[in-house]
């Protein structure tokens, strides 16, 4: 009776590693799709692939802009053929190429291409530089977010601030940052209707850590077009903007400067509902019936 107690232990010793591999093949990995709206060959798109894929607790498709689409919000196409190439691996991951915004590579992805093998998770990023404050609202990386998020899908949108002035941001560095908020989500999914809209500082490896804000509403510095040259009667002008040099108490934009990894709930309902007492006192009223004249 002891010497079978020695001998049982060593055959589960030994049955371990093979009982493990087994329970391990039937947990299916967690599947996430990748997007953004720097377009599939993006620097920041393949670090953010690299960092999720090269966890065997996760699997990940790319399907993603074949071209820069920057500042087309949650554009998406409605008009004829939208084209798809298969493109090479992105870190290794089965990627694909749309020729159109980043809302219609998601939308794309998930009614077509990943109907019958849907994601857990939806990434848009990483973003060669900020969404943060009013910006958010023009951005593509988080118009692909969005749009996970009407289908029924959680999301998450990834931005790197930058310094204009460098030619080589730390993507690398600011995915693992990124894969810190991966993790937190599969661990504890996000409310239904709610996206991450998460900026990095432009420095990830000094970032002092996360923190949970609110979006900022301060009006940027410059937003607006400039005459850059005309020529006859046509013009043509240019794009300038600026962040705000003045924040609100714990808006993204200010803590974000403060080197702040910053996390912002978004959600789908747009309602004011502060606003809606005082619009209960517009005088509106129903038009009044159709005059009919007689013809001539």
């Amino acid at each position: 009776m002891c010497r079978s107690r020695p001998m049982a232990l060593l055959l589960t010793l030994l049955l371990l590693p093979a009982m493990a591999a087994v329970v391990g093949a039937q947990t299916p990995r967690y599947h996430v799709l990748i997007a953004n709206d720097d377009g599939v060959d993006a620097p920041g798109l393949a670090a953010l692939a690299a960092a999720v894929a090269a966890d065997p607790a996760y699997r990940v498709t790319v399907v993603a802009p074949a071209e820069h689409q920057s500042g087309t919000s949650h554009a998406v196409v409605l008009e004829g053929l939208v084209e798809v190439r298969s493109h090479e691996p992105v870190a290794g991951c089965e990627t694909w190429a749309v020729v159109g915004t980043p809302a219609t590579s998601v939308r794309l992805a998930l009614t077509g291409i990943l109907a019958e093998d849907p994601p857990d998770l939806v990434l848009s990023g990483i973003n060669r530089g900020e969404n943060c404050g009013r910006v958010a609202w023009y951005s593509g990386t988080v118009g692909a977010a969005r749009e996970a998020v009407l289908a029924g899908v959680q999301a998450v949108a990834f931005s790197l601030q930058l310094d204009w002035s460098d030619p080589r941001p730390d993507f690398p560095a600011a995915a693992r940052w990124a894969k810190e908020v991966v993790d937190a989500v599969r661990q504890r999914p996000l409310p239904a209707g709610v996206l991450l809209n998460v900026n990095i500082p432009r420095d990830p490896a000094s970032a002092r850590g996360f923190r949970l804000a609110r979006m900022g509403l301060a009006p940027d510095t410059v937003n607006r077009y400039v005459l850059d040259h005309e020529e006859g009667g046509t013009g043509w002008y240019r794009s300038r903007w600026a962040p705000p040099e003045e924040h609100e108490p714990g808006a993204d934009t200010r803590e974000l400067d403060q080197s702040w990894v910053t996390v912002v709930p978004f959600g789908l309902d747009q309602t004011d509902f502060e606003a809606l007492p005082g619009l209960q006192e517009m005088p509106l009223a129903a038009p009044g019936p159709a005059v009919v004249t007689a013809g001539p």
